[in-house]
């Protein structure tokens, strides 16, 4: 079973032909991960960082990439089938851009990050105070674009750019608003917001749990009848 815990701050990177996929997590040390690439199990693990082969030999392209938190019991199963269908389906909002130092408007070609604001609820424009993540730029600290450096990409000659992506945690069903802003290694930030939205359609949360710690109860009637009767808290509604 896939677990309804959040994985956040999301970030890929490429490797020759391997896809690098680096995430964190607020479940404790131990979860177990499983990650997938267009619906198909290529990890799994208690880390937070796996390299997996890109189709094709590393020439061709990943449409998606699911990770996901999974209960024990079911570590070494593929469930493919349980992700869902479509991004829209998911109770997480999947951002991805493209970045690099020439979306640094003063032309000092410093860019040490990227923060990620968000509304406050669904139908909400972003609140630039509610700040729901952060994604370091060039992880390892190598800085692979910038005047004379790079090829030909989103920024022009010697400006190239990065792919970078993030996950929220889990969000209520409806329209949700983002906004990716640069920051510099003074922490001020750069340049125009990027602006996304999310539509989220999410599957109904885990019945709420008893006084017992239990969400499932049961009644035997007995060795007579020998009728069970299970019984469930309602889901909670956010």
């Amino acid at each position: 079973m896939i677990l309804p815990t959040a994985v956040i701050d999301l970030a890929l990177d490429q490797a020759g032909g391997d896809l690098i996929v680096s995430w964190s997590s607020q479940s404790p040390p131990g979860a177990l991960f499983q990650v997938y690439l267009d619906r198909r199990l290529v990890w799994q693990g208690r880390g937070r960082r796996c390299q997996a082969p890109l189709p094709a030999g590393g020439a061709g392209r990943v449409s998606r990439v699911d990770v996901v938190q999974v209960d024990p019991s079911d570590f070494n199963q593929d469930l493919s089938g349980q992700l869902p269908s479509s991004p829209g389906t998911s109770p997480w909002a999947s951002l991805s851009w493209l970045g690099g130092t020439y979306l640094d408007p003063s032309g000092q070609d410093d860019i040490r990050g990227f923060r990620i604001y968000g509304s406050m609820r669904p139908g909400q424009p972003v609140d630039f105070t509610n700040l729901v993540g952060s994604v370091p730029a060039y992880p390892g600290g190598w800085v692979a674009d910038g005047f004379g450096l790079g090829g030909f990409g989103q920024g022009g000659f010697g400006r190239s750019a990065g792919r970078y992506a993030w996950q929220s945690e889990p969000l209520a069903s409806g329209v949700w608003s983002f906004a990716i802003v640069p920051y510099d290694h003074s922490g001020d930030e750069r340049g125009v917001p990027t602006p996304a939205s999310v539509t989220i359609q999410a599957p109904p949360r885990p019945p709420a749990r008893g006084l017992d710690g239990g969400s499932l109860t049961y009644m035997y009637t007995g060795a007579a009848s020998r009728v069970a009767t299970l019984s469930w808290q309602p889901s909670p509604s956010a």
